[in-house]
Parts: C-alpha cells; sequence; structure tokens
C-alpha cells in the first residue's frame, strides 16, 4: 500500500517556518509619535528600501507628516517598548534633493543612540534655521532597518 505524499503541505509548512526565523513574517513597529506644542503627531515607518543607497527607494511622502514647532522650544519623541529596549536615534538634517546635511545647533536637536527609554525630548532651532527633517532609526530588534521621517515646519 503507497502512503500519500503531502509534499505541497510539508513545504509550504517549512516555508512558513523559514520566513518567521528570518523575520520575513514579524510585524515591525509601525509608528512612533512627535509631540510638538501639544500636538501629538503619529509617524508611520517608511519601506526599509529608503534606507539603501544603491537600489533604494524615496521615501513616500504619504508616511512623512509636517510637524509644525515653533523655534527654540522642544519636541518630544516616543518610541515603542520594543524599540526603545533595542535602542534607536533621532537625526535631524536639512537636504538639498542629493545632499542631507545633519544640523548641529542647537545642542540637542539630534540624539545619539538612546536604549531603554522611549521618549525623549529634542531641542528646536531657531526659526531661521529653516524647516528640516527629522528621521529617527530603530537600531533592534527589527529583522530589517525601521525608520520613520517627517518634515519640521516653522509656524507662526
Amino acid at each position: 500500500m503507497r502512503v500519500p505524499v503531502r509534499l505541497p503541505a510539508v513545504a509550504l509548512s517549512l516555508l512558513g517556518s523559514a520566513a518567521l526565523l528570518t523575520g520575513c513574517g514579524h510585524a515591525e513597529p509601525t509608528t512612533i509619535t512627535v509631540l510638538s506644542h501639544g500636538k501629538s503627531t503619529a509617524v508611520r515607518a517608511q519601506p526599509a528600501c529608503t534606507m539603501l543607497k544603491a537600489g533604494g527607494c524615496n521615501p513616500q511622502a504619504d508616511l512623512e507628516p509636517t510637524i509644525e514647532a515653533v523655534g527654540g522650544s522642544q519636541l518630544q519623541v516616543r518610541v515603542p517598548k520594543k524599540v526603545a529596549s533595542g535602542g534607536w536615534i533621532a537625526t535631524a538634517y536639512t537636504s538639498d534633493g542629493k545632499t542631507n546635511t545633519p544640523l548641529t545647533s542647537p545642542t540637542g536637536v539630534s540624539t545619539g543612540i538612546v536604549q531603554g527609554t522611549n521618549s525623549y525630548l529634542l531641542n528646536v532651532p531657531p526659526a531661521s534655521q529653516g524647516s528640516y527633517y527629522l528621521q529617527v532609526t530603530a537600531l533592534r530588534p527589527t529583522s530589517k532597518l525601521t525608520n520613520w521621517l517627517c518634515l519640521i515646519k516653522f509656524g507662526g
């Protein structure tokens, strides 16, 4: 008597297991929150390809909210606890479309590695600096590089 072979079911089961082990089936953190003058804005994660230099993709504008800030104030960035435990970085920069230039003034406009805390206050430069981008990048435990991007614009 011949036992029927269930190769398709076994193959699908193995593929599903491999996907979970490599992180492909793992849900990544989807949003962070930026608080500016009492207004909370959810920022959704950009596709991982935006972080690749060769063969990457452009940031998705619909995932890049504009947050209004006041020069000399502070922004509060909040990340999920999972991101906080693995570490994250916030970087403020200007861009001419080809080159990104990190802001170095005022002190505290960007972070070094933040780990173990899910909330951080960032200093906002004077309005004369002009609009800039804020990018937050999760270091671990994500299975792929996860980043969030928003435009900081000065309001009146």
